[in-house]
């Protein structure tokens, strides 16, 4: 299993809004997260492993 340092997070969206500056980022293994930017801080709010199917 990958450590959050393992990652290489790309970007593939941005929008602003009013809390601050919302990114949805995806790394080349299938982990993605989504981060919030606002004027002090920058937190992760969702990270999730690869996405499976099931079945």
């Amino acid at each position: 299993m990958s450590t959050p340092l393992d990652h290489e997070w790309r970007t593939t969206s941005r929008h602003r809004t009013s809390e601050g500056v919302v990114r949805y980022q995806r790394c080349r293994c299938g982990a993605w997260r989504i981060r919030l930017a606002t004027p002090r801080t920058t937190t992760v709010a969702v990270s999730a492993g690869r996405v499976r199917a099931v079945g």
